[in-house]
Formats: structure tokens, C-alpha cells, sequence
């Protein structure tokens, strides 16, 4: 996944799908370090993920 293409959604709430889990989840991108994105889960946690990992994003609005 292109992470230059993610830096636009910083600040966007998304539903994330990772290569190997069987469902997504959602939570709002806060910020992208080299291939890593950091995500804060709505009253769980944040989440980093590896960029090579993402199979698909989705926008909510």
C-alpha cells in the first residue's frame, strides 16, 4: 500500500483490512512513519500496522 497516498487521511476516520486477519477493523489514522501507520481504535487502543500488511482501506464518512 502506497503510504504516500494514506498521508492524506490522517485525521479520517477508516475501516482497515490487514492481510491474514479475517475481518477489519476501524479507528482513525493519526499518523504515518516510514511504512507504518498509527491508528487509534475508538475506546480500545492504538494500533500500528505495517503498511505492507494493508490489503484494503476504506473511507467512512
Amino acid at each position: 500500500m502506497p503510504v504516500e497516498l494514506i498521508k492524506e487521511y490522517i485525521g479520517k476516520q477508516v475501516s482497515i483490512f490487514v492481510e491474514g486477519e479475517l475481518g477489519g477493523f476501524v479507528g482513525t489514522i493519526v499518523s504515518v512513519e516510514g511504512n507504518w501507520l498509527k491508528v487509534d481504535e475508538p475506546k480500545k487502543y492504538i494500533r500500528l500496522v505495517n503498511g505492507d500488511m494493508i490489503t484494503q482501506i476504506r473511507i467512512l464518512k
